[in-house]
């Protein structure tokens, strides 16, 4: 077909040619990328400048662009479009006057690579495949089976272990065969290469021809802008695909004419995951593979780019640069963006704000400069990460007077999450006096704590001391909060408990509580420790015509160390009134804040049945 003759498959190092049913990933002779190399002069024999300049925008506007030759095969979910916001909240915080945001959240699966895989899976369908497979650290796994349900072809995804479950759902919802590996990306990659090898089945990913379907978010950033390129673009950097695909895409909209100028090209990177950044520093082309990255940038946990050279060679040629953020940036830049401009996105997609707020310390910005900043998925891509930075959400009875004393009291202060450094900052080894957590407590989280409440604080610190447990700026916002969150004064009362376990026996357990100014003691067994104490708590309830059943149980380890604090969530239900509550209880030993969280929640269905 005439198409045909437009296009070529170059190796970016050892500039071989390569046709697209021997490859479209590596060159099989060096192991380079590969690039699509246009005979520009014929596109434009071809080319509808009107149609260009008046259509609606729409990544199917620009089939003279993309390496597609049969057009009736084309497998689109309507991708591309998405919106390009002015955001004049955030700007003015940061002192800029032209600040925008390209969000590709808005594809259809949420996620920038859907305007790649439409390119590919095409390819999929000319080139005859039967099936498809991909490596993914996530994003391209949504879209690759999404796209691949779309053209009725098999498709088997392969992701690191630890991959976010919005995106996992997201795959085995399309239909997907997923596998999960104790590995990194590049070995999922491996794996992923031998696969389609093995089976013949079309190779997605980071390669050539997604590239070509990435590029049109600078069509669509220039259009947007009224024909004009930015001053600065702002872009996550993972395999380097979609970041030198957008440089691309500016330099043929310069080319064709439609723009004067190109941005500098500014590629961002997480601090545990920064090859390119460590290229760039050093102003070379060959970046050195990190064999265990690591972020909670999920999306750009890459420690082998793929496409490295690629966008470093775009970033040297804009007289770009490239820089790294921690994750604690990142995640306080995603707070910061949705509370300012309303736009949530992932964490992977909110590097490149941190990495625009160390611009502007740095005066490396000029404030009437036109800059924009990728964002590249959507938050509810991975909803858990945000939430390391965001503030708990207290559970109350449903009465009114509930509801003052969570404004009285500012529980909703309380409530807030730890960075890495705040966590790791010791506020008590020792018992202090009640002044002394007042005032710490008001430095802290600028909450004047009533008495009654800093009673029961004090004695929690005190329980945490006597376990040999530190009291950091986490533990005490977590034992605060359960002091604000008791209600009347405690009916049911634990007084002391035992467990005793073994590798091969049932833990048993003995438990004893006062009820009513009168003592019981029980024991029980259970399939665990936790199970033994429930069950001897439930005997005494019981005793006392009082049925509460543990009906949902959830842990929540609070820091990464064998000294973390435990926060325990669970249901408890009267079976006899069929009302049921939500308990809590912290501890940094697991059985204590277990017990105190069904302590909890007897009293509160006792007080609610008086």
């Amino acid at each position: 077909m005439e198409n045909k003759k437009l296009y070529k498959l170059i190796c970016v190092d050892c500039k071989k040619e390569w046709k697209e049913e021997e490859t479209s990933s590596n060159c099989m002779d060096c192991g380079g990328a590969l690039d699509v190399v246009y005979d520009y002069d014929k596109i434009t024999e071809k080319l509808n400048m009107h149609l260009i300049k008046t259509a609606p925008i729409s990544s199917l506007k620009y089939l003279n662009f993309y390496p597609i030759e049969d057009m009736s095969k084309i497998v689109s979910l309507n991708e591309g479009n998405t919106p390009l916001y002015e955001c004049k909240t955030l700007g003015k915080m940061l002192g800029l006057n032209h600040l925008y945001i390209k969000y590709e959240g808005a594809n259809p699966t949420g996620a920038f690579k859907d305007r790649g895989t439409m390119v590919e899976i095409t390819k999929a369908l000319e080139l005859g495949k039967k099936a498809v497979c991909c490596a993914s650290t996530g994003n391209m796994a949504a879209s690759v089976s999404a796209f691949a349900s779309k053209a009725g072809l098999p498709c088997y995804v392969i992701v690191p272990e630890g991959t976010p479950i919005g995106k996992l759902a997201q795959t085995l919802s399309y239909g997907a065969k997923l596998i999960q590996i104790r590995g990194t990306y590049a070995d999922a990659v491996r794996l992923t290469i031998n696969l389609s090898q093995k089976h013949d089945f079309y190779l997605c990913g980071d390669y050539a021809f997604r590239a070509e379907g990435q590029k049109s978010q600078a069509y669509e950033i220039a259009e947007q802008l009224n024909w004009t390129a930015p001053d600065k673009l702002i872009i996550p950097i993972g395999c380097g695909t979609n970041s030198s695909a957008i440089w691309k895409g500016f330099t043929e909209y310069k080319k064709f004419g439609f723009i004067d100028s190109l941005p500098q090209m500014i590629g961002v990177q997480a601090s545990g995951a920064n090859p390119v950044v460590c290229a760039y520093e050093k102003q070379t082309m060959n970046y050195e593979i990190q064999d265990k990255p690591a972020t909670v940038a999920s999306a750009i946990c890459v420690g082998e780019p793929l496409d490295g050279k690629k966008i470093l060679k775009a970033i040297y040629d804009s007289n770009g640069m490239a820089l790294d953020v921690k994750d604690e940036e990142t995640l306080n830049a995603q707070k910061l963006l949705a509370k300012t401009e309303s736009i949530f996105v992932e964490p992977s997609a909110a590097t490149g704000l941190a990495a625009l707020q160390k611009l502007v310390e740095m005066k490396k910005v000029n404030k009437d400069e036109k800059i924009v900043i990728v964002m590249t998925g959507a938050g509810l891509k991975d909803p858990t990460s945000v939430l390391k930075v965001l503030p708990t959400s207290p559970v109350i009875n449903p009465v009114d007077s509930e509801v003052d004393r969570f404004l009285d009291k500012k529980f909703y202060q309380i409530c807030s999450a730890n960075t890495d450094a705040e966590d790791k900052k010791i506020l008590f080894d020792k018992i202090p006096t009640e002044e002394q957590l007042k005032k710490t407590v008001k430095i802290e989280f600028d909450v004047d704590i009533m008495n009654s409440d800093l009673v029961n604080a004090r004695d929690q610190i005190t329980s945490f001391l006597d376990k040999g447990k530190e009291i950091k700026r986490s533990d005490l916002q977590m034992i605060v909060e359960n002091s604000i969150r008791k209600g009347k004064e405690k009916t049911i009362k634990i007084i002391d408990f035992g467990v005793t376990a073994s590798k091969k026996e049932k833990p048993v357990a003995n438990i004893k509580l006062e009820y009513e100014n009168k003592e019981y003691e029980e024991s029980s067994d259970g399939v665990g420790p936790v199970d033994a104490l429930i069950k001897a708590f439930q005997k005494v309830l019981a005793k006392n015509n009082m049925n509460y059943a543990l009906t949902d149980y959830q842990v929540k380890i609070n820091t990464k160390h064998a000294d973390a604090v435990v926060d325990i969530k669970m249901a408890v239900k009267d079976e006899k009134n069929n009302v049921s509550v939500i308990a809590m209880g912290t501890s940094p030993d697991i059985l204590v804040a277990s017990i105190e969280a069904f302590e909890e929640g007897a009293n509160l269905l006792y007080n609610k049945s008086c």
